[in-house]
């Protein structure tokens, strides 16, 4: 396969570097790009000169993966509370992050895409999962990656190539290194190997055992 990955990170312990490195080991051609919006130095139209530039050469283009994070304000419970001075920048810092983004990325990657092409973005279970008594301060971030979730449904029925559009929701429990290796083993191996009916699709990731379990409409789940 021929893969691009948005934000591989440097930590071997990690998903983006475990995935890029597990790829490489198998014979996947993995093609890294990182990025960081710094205003009036790397503005996302910048950003998204130098990724076309950076596919012209790539060929056919079989999977992008966006591992990218960020967007954590409003993130604690002080920042709810009557005469908090909103951020409005940091509100744009993560709309940006999760969801425009990853818009920009997936549509020129799409350039060099066809029908049997992937796309896939992180997410995480408490986007769309409100009704729960953990996390609650993160509105944040898990607000702007709904905005995600949204994206990728909007991508998987819409895009022209007809590539498939997945959203993963893991936990990888880093502080367990057996049990993170076992999440992000099945993450790489539902990436590498994406079917139509993935697409448009919400599939969790949970320990101990990974199994891709994919979100139902009316809250139910469904292993595969």
């Amino acid at each position: 396969m021929n893969i691009v990955i948005i934000g591989p990170g440097k930590d071997p312990k990690r998903f983006g570097s475990y995935f890029s490195n597990k790829a490489t080991e198998d014979g996947h051609t993995v093609h890294k790009f990182s990025y960081r919006i710094v205003p009036e130095l790397s503005e996302p139209e910048l950003i998204q000169k130098e990724f076309s530039e950076f596919l012209a050469d790539k060929g056919q283009i079989d999977l992008l993966l966006y591992n990218c994070i960020g967007g954590f304000y409003p993130g604690m419970p002080s920042e709810y509370i009557s005469g908090h001075k909103v951020k409005f920048e940091e509100w744009h810092t993560g709309i940006m992050i999760n969801a425009a983004m990853p818009h920009m990325f997936s549509v020129i990657a799409l350039e060099h895409m066809n029908d049997k092409s992937g796309i896939v973005f992180m997410t995480s279970s408490a986007s769309y999962l409100i009704n729960r008594n953990n996390y609650l301060e993160l509105a944040g971030y898990f607000g702007t990656k709904g905005a995600m979730n949204q994206l990728a449904r909007s991508l998987a029925e819409y895009n022209d190539k007809n590539a498939m559009v997945s959203i993963f929701a893991p936990h990888i429990p880093y502080e367990n290194e057996e049990e993170a290796q076992v999440v992000m083993q099945s993450l790489y191996e539902k990436a590498t190997n994406l079917t139509r009916y993935d697409s448009g699709k919400i599939i969790e990731f949970y320990p101990p055992f990974a199994k891709p379990t994919y979100f139902k409409n009316d809250g139910r789940y469904e292993i595969k």
